[in-house]
């Protein structure tokens, strides 16, 4: 459609794309008043109760929803409740969808900034969570708002991600016509190509949504916005006839569902043709009749238009008084509109300010928030750390113990392999000692047997020999061992080098008679080897055992003399 000045073109073009975006507008129905009242009452009383987040974000978000229209700022106080309470329920879904309401909200009530970072944010909730519903809806959204924001390339990349997620959707729910949604995308991008002046491109996508819409009985409205979108794009190309029959069928469409704001658009539009068609009887007629209309619903921005054009149809036709009388009306909407306009812009400035300072609380909060946890997990590291340090030394505490009780124990085997050892080389020398005296006695006893045999016969040998028999007897006597007690004692002594000196300790008075006799019994020789080797009786040799037992003061005592020598 061709709209005559700049901002007029930029209102229009507002208004065309609130009524295409069909699923937002579904969401903000009309109530009366006093049903309206209790509704909210209802509302309220059920986020009161409620335990259930679900509930309560739903229900915040109605509320939000109904103030929308008479009360932006406590529209916006409900909305961002229920933003706050799906933050803190962890639900990426509900949290997806309350930040698709304040979006919606704000997207409304022209505040683009606002309701694009909420759109944004709930698109990547959304693609987090894997929801092409979701993503599809906020894509949409975020498309439109680059429309209004006249970013046509990039609204169109928008439209074009969201168009298969919606049909795709549609193929897995198995539904024969697609859903409404498509139908707004498709006058979407037919308005995104006109204005890049792609108009064949534009018509195509016109075309398919008039096709979709004429297959769903509750699109008669985006039916006619369709019809009246591609008959204004030919009207553009020199196509007037196309331009005619697009237009009457919009019109008549919005007959037929009673649309008195939708009809005088239509006869505006089609003055408009008229007009660029220079038949301005007509003209005036359908602007005549979209005047009577737009007067009826009170369509300011629709009446401000229809006076402009008013103005400059009697002013090509050159009636002054006609002219100057429209542009009188005109200055007088234009000034109401921007009275309505400041008024509005006001509000939003009070509005952005509003939510920029909760953003900013909301983001000093989770700056606070990321902080706590980021001492607490610098707390929970150290812990680990002091932990894992402890535990390192713990283990190395044990290894260290561990291999001190492995050398204490093979110090203890190595001390009892020694003493074991020293043992058997004490047990040897022992015997080597005992064999010697054993020896040395045995042999002066022969010597002696063998002299005392030489002795006693030396009569029956010749007399010639007497002599020889004489000097073998004294080299007999002077080969035995005199002295053999004597070296006993000193082996004895290198083998027990502190026996004597402890002996003589306990009883200095000790002959050394019986010191051998303590010697012998140290070596755990029996009453009858000892005899033996003295040659000595064994009732001798037990008397003077019970006589060494008084002296090393053994009477009463219940070791055994054997024992106690041999701990000397």
């Amino acid at each position: 459609m061709t709209l005559s000045g700049g901002s007029n073109r930029m209102k229009f073009i507002r208004i065309i794309l609130i009524i295409s975006m069909l699923f937002i507008l579904d969401l903000f129905h009309c109530k009366a008043f006093g049903q309206r009242d209790h509704i909210i009452d209802s509302l309220i009383f059920k986020v009161e109760v409620s335990k259930d987040d679900s509930t309560r974000i739903a229900a915040l978000t109605e509320i939000a929803k109904y103030y929308s229209s008479t009360n932006l700022s406590l529209s916006f106080q409900y909305a961002d409740k229920a933003l706050e309470i799906a933050e803190h329920s962890k639900n990426k879904q509900l949290h997806a969808q309350a930040l698709m309401s304040i979006g919606t909200i704000s997207f409304f009530q022209g505040l683009l900034d606002i309701s694009f970072q909420h759109y944004s944010k709930a698109l990547a909730i959304n693609k987090e969570t894997g929801n092409n519903n979701g993503i599809a809806n906020a894509l949409t959204n975020l498309g439109g708002i680059l429309l209004q924001l006249l970013k046509f390339e990039e609204a169109k990349r928008y439209f074009h991600e969201a168009l298969p997620l919606f049909l795709e959707l549609a193929e897995k729910r198995g539904d024969t016509i697609p859903p409404f949604q498509v139908i707004s995308i498709y006058n979407n991008l037919g308005i995104a190509h006109e204005n890049l002046n792609d108009f064949n491109t534009a018509i195509d996508y016109y075309h398919r949504g008039i096709s979709l819409a004429s297959r769903i009985p509750q699109q008669q409205k985006n039916l006619a916005m369709l019809h009246n979108n591609l008959g204004s794009i030919h009207m553009k190309m020199g196509e007037f006839d196309e331009a005619h029959k697009n237009m009457d069928a919009a019109l008549m469409i919005r007959k037929e569902i009673n649309d008195k704001a939708g009809e005088a658009s239509s006869y505006r539009m089609l003055g408009i043709l008229y007009k660029s068609q220079k038949n301005y009887e007509k003209a005036l007629d359908n602007f005549y009749n979209g005047y009577n209309m737009a007067a009826a619903v009170g369509s300011t921005s629709i009446l401000s238009s229809l006076n402009e054009q008013l103005f400059e149809v009697f002013n090509q036709l050159n009636q002054p008084d006609s002219a100057l009388k429209y542009h009188i009306l005109l200055k007088h909407f234009s000034d109401e509109l921007k009275g309505e306009e400041t008024l509005l812009e006001f509000s939003r400035m009070e509005i952005t300010s509003q939510f920029q300072e909760r953003e900013n609380l909301r983001i000093i909060e989770q700056r606070k928030q990321k902080m706590r946890y980021l001492f607490i997990a610098i707390l929970l590291l150290l812990v680990v750390v002091i932990l894992g340090l402890l535990y390192v030394l713990s283990q190395s505490r044990l290894r260290r113990l561990s291999l001190l009780n492995n050398n204490i124990q093979l110090a203890s085997e190595k001390a009892a392999l020694e003493k074991t050892a020293l043992t058997k080389e004490l047990e040897i020398k022992n015997k080597e000692l005992t064999t010697n005296v054993i020896y040395q006695i045995r042999k002066n006893e022969l010597i002696n047997n063998i002299a005392d045999k030489l002795m006693t016969n030396r009569h029956n040998f010749k007399k010639e020999n007497q002599s020889l028999i004489k000097d073998i007897i004294l080299e007999l006597e002077s080969s035995k061992e005199d002295s053999i007690w004597m070296e006993f004692e000193t082996r004895f002594h290198n083998v027990h080098n502190e026996f004597y000196a402890k002996l003589n300790k306990i009883n200095p008075d000790l002959t050394p008679n019986e010191r051998r006799l303590c010697a012998f019994l140290r070596l755990n020789m029996s009453t009858k080897e000892i005899s033996s080797i003295t040659g000595q009786s064994l009732r001798s040799i037990d008397v003077a055992r019970t006589r060494l037992r008084q002296k090393l003061n053994l009477t009463n005592a219940e070791i055994g003399l054997i024992e106690y020598l041999s701990c000397l």
